[in-house]
């Protein structure tokens, strides 16, 4: 029975830590394309396409900034770290890490688009 109860703690704890490890950072927040329309409309914001130079010339949202997630350098972005940046991609994986790395580089208010142009594309 003591190794039972061992056992089940043990799986506790790590159930535990996979879901702080797994869930949101702070200062990313996941918004919608919908919310994304919205603030565009309504606001000046910084957008960040974070596709390869071909996918964004392909097609992007008017005024957004190309930054290819495989050559970001967040350290190097020309924006206040204190401002919102938002972030999209073509699903909505690459902008995660490329939100991950803005994180790490200091920037406070970080917006991640679920779906990414996909989701886009989708309500349009």
């Amino acid at each position: 029975m003591n190794k039972i109860s061992l056992f089940v703690g043990t799986l506790a704890v790590i159930a535990i830590f996979i879901f702080v490890i797994t869930s949101e950072k702070d200062g990313i927040m996941k918004i919608d394309v919908e919310t994304l329309q919205n603030k565009l409309e309504n606001e000046e914001i910084t957008l960040l396409d974070v596709r390869e130079v071909s996918e964004y010339d392909g097609g992007h949202i008017e005024g957004s900034v190309n930054a290819p997630l495989s050559s970001l350098d967040a350290e190097q972005l020309p924006y206040p770290k204190d401002e919102p940046i938002y972030v999209i991609c073509r699903s909505g994986n690459r902008s995660a890490q490329a939100a991950s790395q803005l994180q790490d580089a200091g920037y406070t208010e970080i917006y991640d688009v679920s779906g990414g142009m996909m989701a886009w594309e989708a309500s349009e």
